[in-house]
């Protein structure tokens, strides 16, 4: 993969972009066409994507990619990554923000420059008629207090450090009561009988 990465970016750095660049799509920068700057990012993008699904064992169609390009006052012209779920799965839903992280890392990685054309990445449901979830709770739903999934653990943590020092006070004493019979033993082999008072 490296190396398609490689063979795509070095159109950008310059290499043969004359050959591979229409010169209405390099003058146009919001152009996505095939050739230009953006058409080959959105393909780096796409790749990124397809490989990260891999590694991690998603299904491929689960996730597609969309590109837009966009213009802003601040920034100018660049692109929207829209990254589309076409497949209702919660744990998709709970590990959405770390996929994202994980894939603008791998964006960076291979385009250092990406921070001054990728202006961000969006979700989209498509998952009508998958999605067990139709409708939106009322306002108690959102005002009940739950214990989010890490605070047991948590408390777990610190019920079990007083455990561990009951535990070890158990071993302790064990382990004493066991030196005190087996010094006991050691004396009586070896000729020191407790003393008996002597008779009249």
């Amino acid at each position: 993969m490296k190396t398609t990465l490689r063979k795509l970016f070095a159109r950008l750095s310059g290499e043969d972009k004359s050959r591979v660049v229409p010169k209405n799509a390099k003058e146009n920068p919001a152009t996505i066409q095939e050739g230009s700057e953006n058409g080959v990012r959105r393909h780096l993008v796409q790749v990124l994507l397809r490989d990260l699904l891999r590694r991690h064992g998603i299904p491929a169609l689960w996730i597609d990619c969309q590109m837009m390009v966009v213009s802003s006052r601040t920034r100018g012209s660049g692109m929207y990554v829209r990254l589309v779920i076409q497949h209702w799965d919660e744990r998709l839903m709970n590990y959405a923000f770390a996929f994202q992280k994980e894939l603008i890392a791998e964006i960076r990685l291979f385009e250092p420059q990406s921070a001054t054309w990728l202006h961000g990445i969006s979700w989209q449901l498509e998952v009508e008629g998958r999605c067990p979830y139709t409708t939106v709770p009322g306002k108690s739903f959102w005002l009940e207090t739950k214990q989010k999934p890490e605070q047991p653990r948590r408390q777990a943590e610190h019920q079990l450090e007083p455990d561990k020092h009951l535990e070890l006070e158990r071993l302790f004493a064990l382990r004493d009561q066991e030196l005190s019979v087996q010094a006991d033993q050691d004396l009586l082999a070896a000729g020191y009988e407790k003393t008996q008072p002597a008779p009249l």
